[in-house]
């Protein structure tokens, strides 16, 4: 009985998941087909419209499971807090550290993109660099459990 009802929660799920696949392998193919030439290409609009929707719901999914676990328990709660405090204050850091330098370009830009652009670079080396340790810690630690 439990299965059956397990199956009734997840086929909503399923059926949002796809739809948003359907929908996101025919804009792939409409600018795959059209194979826009520059990035001024209007049929390139719909296709990253439906990147920041796509984008936009995962960081609202993201953001809703773990607030409704948090507020379940409050070991969660305070995980929650720390993580939060965490994320600030390496995006801060980042920013802080971003040196924003100016490079020639084709495209107006301003200072504070340039800002931006290394803000998120900062952040993503020490994303990966954090992947790699933790994958080397996973390694290392299975090895000397068996």
């Amino acid at each position: 009985m439990k299965e059956a009802n397990e199956k009734r929660e997840t086929r909503p799920w399923k059926i949002l998941e796809l739809i948003l696949f359907v929908v996101s392998l025919a804009l792939f193919c409409v600018v795959l087909v059209k194979s826009p030439k520059t990035v001024d290409d209007p049929t390139l609009n719909p296709f990253l419209y439906w990147i920041y929707a796509l984008v936009l719901f995962a960081i609202c999914v993201a953001l809703l499971f773990p607030l409704v676990a948090a507020f379940k328990d409050k070991k969660k709660l305070l995980r929650l807090v720390l993580l939060i405090v965490a994320v600030v204050v390496i995006v801060g850091g980042a920013w802080l550290l971003a040196p924003g330098t100016q490079i020639d370009t084709n495209a107006v830009t301003s200072p504070g993109d340039f800002k931006f652009a290394d803000a998120v670079l900062y952040v993503t080396y020490l994303l990966v660099g954090g992947a790699i340790v933790t994958l080397i810690w996973s390694a290392i630690n299975n090895a000397l459990k068996k």
